[in-house]
């Protein structure tokens, strides 16, 4: 069979395409997807809708050609990713159109209900699109697909149980050659990296659980880790392909120290040259030989989710961190000379105006490099979710529910912690010292490009507050 993969343009951009300047990484779901189908004998083919201009008229070339089409929905990519599906019923009606990724995960019958798609599979789908392949040829029948739903008889049905891949070490590497003609690295409309870049994921799911996170339904509730050998073997390949910089692009990459060390050991054993951005870091995790040892081997941007600036917040999260851990972390991070990025979270159920100002002000008094603020959403297959819904604060079928007191969701209007989130960026970027010390920074390494980059991505932080507290007064007009 011949398979086309999309994914798509979030719903702030056309959904036939345009979003070049954030791109950021491969969608790599789809790119493991694709290589267990090619493994089976069927063509495949993947398109990167965020790096194109005008999808419609790619597909409208290669319809005819294709057998099915599988697109994968991020929430922040649900509507875009109807109008696409559209789209491509009106060019061809009969061809069979699936849905997989993070939204058809934790709405599997709403998102069916919702969009015009044929079938869809949940989780982690390697076994899945084995059946689902199957199915479409007529060897395999529909009710004893893997973690498939479908239509039949004017309602959705689901078949059988999903199942996840326990050795993720023997699931094939993704088929990055697929996407490899687009400009992967961009952030905040400017490109970070120079030269080739791509993201790999060395685990899935994460050990953890904290209050707010979904992780453990999207990665059906198992934590892996793929030994350090295959990983240091992908990204061998990766090299030899010409890549030189990749995300890492785990929930928790640090979660075992010896993994990490003998990574980076690996790495430098094989004398492969590459730019390294841990996607996601604990700040527990800090340690000054391996920090030593990860610059050394080329790490060199760390991202920790530090969520608050108050114990009290951290605890409710079940964290499991100190404010000390995350100052320790962060100024280790800086003096190693990571470029680091920090995430934080406002709108807890009994977060106060106290509790707001203290996040900004630690924050302020964090060496970051960046900053990002958040307000808390509310994740089906969290705690936090499952807690609002038994309180009948929130209806199992509802998405994208932020934090907001008239929902009896924390202490604060929608509109006050969008204005909050306002002040924390203002707070954090303007203050002087911190674009002195930014300047110096970049300036002593001859990177004139980074600097540009962070103040284009300010202004674009500041403009989406600026678009958020508007959609907010027009939906209250």
């Amino acid at each position: 069979m011949k398979f086309l993969f999309l994914y798509p343009t979030t719903d702030s951009f056309s959904f036939k395409g345009g979003e070049k300047s954030f791109l950021y990484a491969p969608p790599l779901g789809i790119l493991y997807l694709a290589s267990i189908l090619t493994k089976e004998g069927h063509d495949v083919k993947a398109i990167d809708i965020r790096g194109e201009e005008n999808v419609v008229k790619i597909i409208e070339r290669e319809i005819s050609s294709i057998d099915a089409i599988g697109i994968t929905v991020p929430t922040f990519a649900l509507h875009n990713s109807i109008k696409l599906i559209k789209t491509i019923k009106d060019m061809d009606n009969e061809i069979p159109v699936i849905i997989g990724g993070p939204h058809p995960t934790l709405y599997p019958e709403k998102s069916l209900h919702d969009m015009p798609a044929d079938m869809l599979v949940i989780g982690e789908a390697e076994k899945s699109i084995v059946d689902l392949a199957n199915i479409l040829e007529g060897k395999l029948e529909m009710e004893k697909g893997r973690g498939i739903y479908y239509r039949k008889n004017g309602g959705i049905r689901v078949a059988k149980e999903a199942e996840i891949v326990k050795d993720i070490d023997t699931i094939p590497f993704p088929a990055h050659h697929l996407v490899e003609k687009y400009d992967y690295g961009h952030t905040y409309g400017f490109k970070l990296f120079e030269g080739k870049t791509t993201a790999v994921l060395t685990s899935r799911g994460c050990p953890r659980k904290c209050r707010f996170c979904s992780r453990r339904l999207l990665s059906m509730g198992k934590y892996r880790m793929r030994s350090a050998e295959n990983v240091v073997e992908e990204l061998e390949m990766l090299y030899e392909q010409g890549y030189k910089n990749i995300i890492i692009a785990d929930d928790n990459f640090m979660s075992s120290r010896k993994r990490v060390e003998k990574i980076m050991d690996m790495i430098m054993e094989k004398g492969l040259t590459l730019t390294l951005f841990i996607n996601g870091a604990r700040v527990d995790s800090a340690d000054k030989e391996l920090y030593a040892k990860m610059w050394k081997a080329g790490v060199r941007m760390i991202s920790f989710g530090i969520e608050s600036g108050n114990q009290d917040i951290l605890d409710f999260y079940l964290k499991g961190t100190t404010l000390e851990q995350i100052r320790k972390a962060v100024e280790l991070s800086r003096k190693t000379g990571f470029f680091t990025v920090g995430t934080f979270i406002i709108g807890a159920p009994i977060e106060t105006e106290e509790h707001i100002k203290n996040t900004i002000k630690f924050a302020c008094s964090l060496p970051l490099d960046m900053a990002e603020f958040f307000i808390l959403r509310y994740m089906p297959g969290s705690q936090l979710w499952d807690e609002a819904v038994k309180e009948d604060k929130i209806k199992e079928d509802e998405y994208l529910v932020e934090s907001d007191c008239r929902k009896g969701l924390g202490l604060f209007t929608q509109e006050e912690l969008i204005k909050w989130k306002k002040i924390a960026y203002k707070k954090f970027y303007f203050r002087p010292s911190y674009v002195a010390g930014e300047a110096i920074k970049f300036l002593s390494r001859f990177d004139i490009r980074l600097l540009k980059a962070g103040f284009s991505m300010l202004k674009i932080l500041l403009y989406r507050t600026e678009k958020e507290e508007e959609v907010w007064q027009s939906l209250q007009a």
